[in-house]
């Protein structure tokens, strides 16, 4: 191991021991029996998904595979810590992106575009059999005006997934758009948080901006239309800046919305849309 090398591998062991001392043993166990119980299950129940969006609704999207063999040779190469963060329009964007990010066969070895996701609790976890597939499919409830507390301990758990090589799905406009638009005025911290505080442990984390919408979607919805046909399109940045504490976490963020917003009118100004 060269000395280039050896200082990364220590870098990186630095950064895993600085965010595990954020976490209690309960937590840390956690994740790992979630994470194993994920790499088992998912491979068996995968094609249920596969299933039910792609011959059950009749989902599917131009050119993803192009898309998707682009977007792995831009991450290759280097193992930083990784947030996919897309715009949000329907209660299932997640799911349709995982789909699409992961085909089946990958789940077998290969998750790292299988994202740990952050979705809201009272959405899913008064339905048990949901509350199950969301545990397997690698999910971590958040439940939003939580106490100080549960946010930093809910924070704590994606930077140490984060520094271990997974990636973490967070959607950076907080909630569904109710203008059919990136929200570029209300949208949420949180995401220029996480990197900003892998940022100060030394960690170079990356984003990996995803636009996805129906062709028929003209607003927010609970679901896509059935037999719609999605645009996809994505930016890999590494978000800087020169601010500290809460304007760094603002200013983060706003690159994230603002790219995402680039790529929304890349859609709008393309001229083989069907409206």
């Amino acid at each position: 191991m060269d000395d280039t090398s050896e200082t990364a591998h220590l870098t990186k062991r630095s950064q895993r021991k600085a965010v595990r001392a954020l976490l209690s043993p309960k937590d840390r166990v956690g994740l790992r029996i979630q994470a194993l119980l994920a790499r088992i299950f998912l491979p068996v129940l995968y094609p249920i998904y596969l299933v039910l969006l792609r011959f059950g609704l009749g989902y599917r999207v131009r050119g993803h595979r192009q898309t998707l063999a682009r977007i792995r040779s831009e991450l290759r190469h280097r193992r930083d810590p990784l947030l996919i963060c897309p715009n949000h329009l329907t209660m299932i964007d997640s799911i349709i992106l995982l789909w699409i990010l992961t085909p089946w066969w990958r789940t077998f070895w290969d998750l790292r575009l299988f994202a740990w996701n952050t979705p809201e609790k009272r959405n899913f976890a008064h339905v048990p059999v949901l509350r199950f597939f969301a545990y397997i499919g690698r999910c971590i409830e958040i439940i939003r005006q939580a106490p100080r507390e549960e946010t930093q301990k809910l924070l704590a758990r994606l930077k140490a997934l984060l520094v271990h090589g997974q990636s973490v799905m967070i959607f950076p406009e907080g909630k569904r758009s109710r203008s059919g638009r990136v929200d570029t005025e209300g949208f949420a911290y949180g995401v220029g948080k996480i990197i900003d505080d892998l940022r100060l442990i030394g960690a170079s984390p990356r984003v990996l901006c995803i636009y996805l919408r129906g062709r028929r979607q003209t607003g927010h919805s609970v679901m896509p239309k059935r037999g719609e046909s999605f645009y996809l399109d994505y930016a890999l940045i590494e978000p800087q800046t020169e601010y500290r504490g809460m304007r760094a976490h603002r200013d983060i963020s706003t690159t994230i919305v603002q790219k995402l917003a680039e790529l929304e009118g890349t859609y709008f100004a393309s001229s083989d849309i069907s409206r």
